[in-house]
Formats: C-alpha cells, sequence, structure tokens
C-alpha cells in the first residue's frame, strides 16, 4: 500500500509540475514528458501493487474428496412420513 501511495504522490506531482511547465514556463517537451508519466504511473502502481508477494509460500497438495454419507434433510411437517 505504501508503494501504491508513493507512486500516485509522484503522479500527482508530475501533474502539477506539468501545468506549470506548460502555462508558466512554455517548457513544451519537459511538459509533455510530465504529462506522459501521469499517465504512466497508474498503470504502474497498480501492477505494482498486485504483484505483492505472499509472505508464506503455500505447498501445493492434491485434495482429497469428501466420503462422507450425504446429509438428510428433516420431513416438513405437512409431508407424509415414508413407508
Amino acid at each position: 500500500m505504501r508503494r501504491y501511495l508513493v507512486s500516485m504522490g509522484i503522479r500527482t506531482a508530475c501533474f502539477i509540475l506539468a501545468v506549470v511547465a506548460l502555462a508558466v514556463l512554455h517548457w513544451t517537451v519537459v511538459g509533455w514528458a510530465l504529462v506522459a508519466g501521469a499517465v504512466v504511473l497508474p498503470y504502474i502502481a497498480v501492477v505494482m501493487a498486485n504483484a505483492v508477494r505472499s509472505p508464506q509460500p503455500t505447498p501445493l497438495a492434491p485434495v482429497t474428496p469428501d466420503h462422507r454419507p450425504p446429509q438428510i434433510s428433516p420431513r416438513r411437517p405437512d409431508e407424509e412420513p415414508p413407508r
């Protein structure tokens, strides 16, 4: 979660700096590079947030079927008893 928040903070800074570079300083190349960074960073942040390893690797084991008999549901009061 911390990496995602840091990445979103960098994205916000890129967006603000892009506005300053394009509108105030008229630095076209730098401004568009910052806009590209602000557009691409959310994708990178989501991929990094989802690529977290589990702390304990779990071994894969075969699944054994359950051999219990099926559970019989109780009769309703309006049903006839079995003969």
